[in-house]
């Protein structure tokens, strides 16, 4: 693959223009990515060029949006072949509190649970008090917090907090989005047990953490 297909497809994102993107995408396939690698070495790097130039005021937030949402429109290309089988272990998964921008948690949300995961999407804007709820609801032991603005990013510790608050020390907290990856210290002052940097990380990491810390399921 092309050192430049990610800037290809980046501008195929800010141009609204998911043909082109899908384009970009099946050439990488044929240039010999496999199917399972095209999240982390293709389509998180186009991710990260528009938060980059989102963050550097390069594209304003109405192209940011539209650009996002030519990026979920895609997403099944990118997205990780089947794995069978049930893993008997439950995930949460959302965006935090004020945070609308569900690209990369639909895509680990769709790898997830292709892995055989349960998960439990909860969707966008979700409130720490959302995330406790369910979790004493499905029982779940790993919880996986979203973000894309420096803000929601930072509002993270809220999650950790009202876990802990009510008990749930032993709640996973994975989180995932560019604030993150750019600056891990962000994740460690949320309390965060690790940070998901793309479709394979988040299988690998949630398969670990079940089978380290959760022993059969959660």
């Amino acid at each position: 693959m092309s050192d430049e297909a990610p800037i290809r497809l980046y501008r195929a994102f800010v141009a609204q223009d998911p043909a082109t993107a899908i384009k970009v995408i099946e050439g990488a396939r044929s240039g010999g990515t496999p199917q399972a690698q095209l999240f982390d070495a293709l389509f998180a790097p186009a991710l990260a060029l528009l938060g980059a130039a989102w963050a550097a005021g390069e594209v304003d937030e109405v192209t940011f949006t539209q650009a996002a949402v030519v990026a979920e429109q895609i997403t099944s290309f990118v997205t990780p072949p089947p794995v069978t089988g049930d893993t008997g272990v439950t995930v949460l998964i959302g965006c935090m509190h004020k945070d609308r921008h569900a690209v990369v948690k639909n895509i680990v949300a769709a790898a997830l649970k292709e892995a055989g995961n349960r998960v439990v999407d909860l969707g966008v804007d979700v409130r720490p008090a959302e995330y406790l709820e369910k979790v004493e609801e499905t029982g779940a032991r790993i919880v996986i917090v979203c973000a894309e603005i420096m803000q929601t990013a930072r509002a993270v510790g809220r999650v950790r907090d009202m876990l802990r608050t009510a008990g749930h020390d032993d709640v996973v907290l994975l989180v995932a989005g560019g604030p993150f990856e750019a600056d891990p210290d962000i994740a460690k002052q949320a309390g965060a047990n690790g940070v998901l940097r793309g479709a394979e990380s988040a299988i690998r990491l949630v398969a670990r953490v079940a089978s380290d810390r959760l022993g059969a399921a959660s």
